[in-house]
């Protein structure tokens, strides 16, 4: 993805399922969206594409400053056939409680039924304007507290992760970059949700987080799943 583009030039917006960047596109489609905007300092608006578009869209960004590109997916669900390769998923996400209690609240150790929804985010630089991320209304969110353009030479970036418009505390945070020997990085949230990130590494940069919920009434599942992520890039 372009991350930098000049003021009025066409950026390609695509969707992948996958991690570490990996994965394969997938096109956008209108009932599996929520929420697909871009917000700059003009305001929010809606992105315009057709359903079936891979890319999911072709933006225009007009607006000097930071652009905030925002994709909300409607629940799908997803099925674990064994309770062990459902356990292997929570050890990878860091969700190691919900092994527990999944056995002690007696829910099923077969065809284990997860609703999952991504939350996701991608900050872009347009032209060499100024500006900030923020909460835009996910309900699990991850907003950069400064501008990773903007930090020159420092090495560190203060990101926290809301659920629900709040601070989230033991949440696992994981950074993933290319060029990094060391990605993914791992880190905790704090009592105030915050995790602070090395971007020592130019490039492309992938937060992640992944909160499970008890399903609700009327939820043809057994958890739900939140998956927020930003991207953006380290100049």
């Amino acid at each position: 993805m372009q991350f930098t583009p000049k003021p009025g030039a066409s950026v390609p917006i695509v969707f992948r399922i996958g991690i570490n960047f990996q994965g394969d596109t997938y096109p956008f489609v209108r009932s599996l969206s929520r929420r697909f905007s871009v917000t700059d300092r003009q305001g929010e608006r809606a992105i315009k594409t057709l359903d079936g578009d891979d890319p999911a869209a072709e933006l225009k960004f007009a607006s000097v400053g930071l652009s905030i590109v925002v994709h909300e997916r409607a629940p799908e669900q997803v099925i674990f056939a064994t309770f062990e390769k459902f356990q292997e998923n929570l050890v990878i996400e860091g969700l190691e409680p919900i092994i527990e209690k999944h056995r002690s609240t007696g829910r099923p150790m077969a065809n284990i039924r997860e609703l999952y929804s991504r939350c996701a985010k991608s900050l872009i630089n347009v032209g060499k304007g100024a500006g900030e991320d923020k909460l835009v209304g996910m309900p699990l969110e991850l907003v950069a507290e400064k501008n990773p353009y903007l930090l020159g030479g420092v090495a560190q970036l203060p990101v926290r992760l809301f659920a629900q418009g709040k601070p989230i505390a033991g949440v696992l945070v994981k950074s993933f970059n290319r060029g990094d020997p060391l990605s993914p990085r791992l880190a905790r949230t704090d009592g105030d949700g915050r995790v602070i990130v090395d971007v020592s590494v130019k490039g492309e940069y992938l937060i992640s987080a992944v909160q499970m919920l008890e399903p609700k009434a009327g939820d043809d599942a057994d958890w739900v799943s939140l998956w927020a992520s930003l991207t953006f890039s380290k100049p």
